[in-house]
């Protein structure tokens, strides 16, 4: 589990978001994203805890080496990093690393490695070659349906984990974003049928992908995808070597290690 897994888990668990524990996690949270060193009105601000309140579980969480302190500024301790070194996610990205560098060293594009999260996919690697711009990195969260990667996932996704998402409202990135849950069904339909994704500029404008579920029996563990600029083809070369690389990966991955109902 990362830090953004345990911070957006508070609600769901009950956890009062006002108690200390809460505001710990929603401090914690704030080093998620942007600059590894943080100021304490940087973390406040995008905590959302009051400042007074900050600097003293800042505190608290610098004593137990979840945060450390450098003159006025803050970063995540190396405790988290050991914390997190344990998580299943970390696990499988090691253990499709080897196969998401040939996929890169093959295409010379942008290479995605992501599993589905909190009806949102969540990026274990980005690897790129090339001056393309992504919106996703590592450790970053977009929403499922404007990306490559979560279509591929959310296609063989059960039954009830696409109802939850289609009963959500679909916000857009681009003007080629999917907003009808109608034309979502449609096409993750047509994946299941295809068994590769496509984003045509629905994450970010000028940046197609294709994209591959990693599969274990009917289960879709992860996702693989080659983010290319839109004006260099239609991608259809890169299906053979995405589709490749994700089966490599599903060979690969030691299941004793995994439990797939958490993956």
């Amino acid at each position: 589990m990362t830090v953004q897994d345990a911070a957006s888990s508070v609600s769901d668990t009950g956890l009062r978001a006002d108690s200390i524990l809460g505001k710990a996690f929603a401090i914690l949270g704030a080093f998620t994203h942007g600059p590894r060193m943080l100021s304490l009105s940087q973390i406040s601000r995008r905590s959302g805890v009051p400042k007074s309140t900050t600097h003293r579980v800042l505190a608290m969480l610098v004593e137990l080496g979840a945060v450390e302190r450098s003159g006025t500024e803050y970063r995540m301790g190396d405790v988290m990093f050991s914390y997190g070194s344990r998580s299943p996610e970390v696990a499988l990205r090691d253990a499709a690393l080897t196969h998401l560098e040939s996929l890169l060293l093959q295409t010379r594009q942008v290479v995605h490695f992501a599993v589905l999260r909190k009806q949102e996919v969540l990026y274990l690697e980005r690897l790129s070659t090339s001056s393309v711009i992504s919106p996703a990195t590592v450790g970053g969260r977009l929403p499922a349906h404007l990306t490559g990667v979560g279509k591929a996932l959310l296609a063989y996704a059960p039954a009830e984990t696409v109802n939850r998402y289609l009963d959500r409202r679909l916000t857009a990135r681009t003007e080629a974003s999917i907003t009808s849950p109608d034309s979502l069904r449609h096409e993750l339909s047509r994946i299941r049928n295809l068994g590769v994704a496509y984003d045509r500029a629905e994450a970010a404008r000028g940046l197609h992908c294709v994209a591959a579920p990693v599969r274990i029996g009917g289960h879709a563990v992860a996702a693989v995808s080659v983010a290319y600029p839109s004006n260099a083809g239609s991608g259809q070369t890169l299906i053979e070597p995405v589709r490749t690389a994700a089966a490599r990966i599903a060979h690969s991955l030691p299941l004793d290690e995994f439990d797939l109902g958490s993956l």
